[in-house]
């Protein structure tokens, strides 16, 4: 499929922090409707490459294709960029390990903000289209209760309906259970595995390879900034064929 046809196309992306190289030469794309979950030790660049798609990282060097569209576009003027990029980030969502949350708002002020104020839509629709995005989620009955009184759990799941509030067409997922209690993560991936199945295009970063071996279209094996291999969730977990990854999976198993 053609760089065109990708909703994500990322080409031989370099980012360096003073000496440290974090990525070197990374290439990939993500199709409209695919889950590509990205998989790999800690400190091997999944996270920063996530955030190089919508520039809260800006690479080095390399290319950013986002819906069509060079995202980080060197002939754009400051403004314009930003002007883009705000644009771009209604489009493609993204939920953090940490929630990200505003304290000082109840769970339905945190989803009708948005889409109130940048996409003028009136409070009374806001608030219905929020409450449908609670419920979907599973946490309708806290719609009046402030953050400080969730549980973790609760709190990304919120999270993950404040992002869908926009009507992105991609979803970035940058280890969102990573900071739950074991009892808080299936909820979370409950409702990650149901946008999945309605077709949401996701890029994920996570350590949960059980939802990653049910849910990817295709998982991306990276270690020290590059991509090792990648394949099938079958192929990657069960056939893997550079030694690194079978020394990865073996380790975590």
């Amino acid at each position: 499929m053609s760089r065109a046809q990708a909703q994500i196309a990322l080409r031989d992306i370099h980012k360096t922090y003073g000496s440290l190289e974090v990525l070197k030469g990374i290439s990939l794309d993500v199709h409209k409707g695919e889950v590509v979950v990205l998989i790999g030790p800690s400190g091997s660049g999944k996270s920063t490459l996530l955030r190089c798609v919508n520039q809260l990282e800006t690479p080095t060097r390399g290319e950013v294709h986002v819906l069509g569209s060079l995202v980080n576009d060197a002939r754009r003027g400051h403004r314009a960029q930003e002007r883009y990029l705000n644009a771009m980030r209604m489009k493609v969502g993204m939920v953090f390990q940490h929630f990200n949350l505003f304290p000082h708002l109840t769970v339905l002020e945190n989803l009708t903000l948005a889409p109130v104020e940048l996409l003028g839509r009136s409070a009374a629709s806001a608030r219905a289209e929020a409450r449908e995005l609670l419920e979907m989620v599973g946490v309708l009955d806290k719609q009046d209760v402030y953050p400080g009184n969730l549980s973790g759990g609760q709190k990304q799941r919120v999270a993950i309906a404040r992002a869908l509030a926009l009507k992105p067409e991609a979803m970035l997922f940058d280890e969102p259970t990573s900071a739950l209690d074991p009892e808080m993560v299936g909820g979370v991936l409950a409702v990650m595995e149901r946008l999945a199945k309605a077709g949401m295009t996701m890029m994920v970063v996570t350590h949960e390879m059980r939802f990653a071996e049910r849910v990817a279209d295709r998982v991306v094996f990276m270690a020290d900034g590059r991509v090792i291999e990648e394949g099938s969730p079958a192929e990657i977990f069960y056939q893997p064929s550079h030694e690194r990854t079978q020394t990865f999976l073996a380790d975590i198993r």
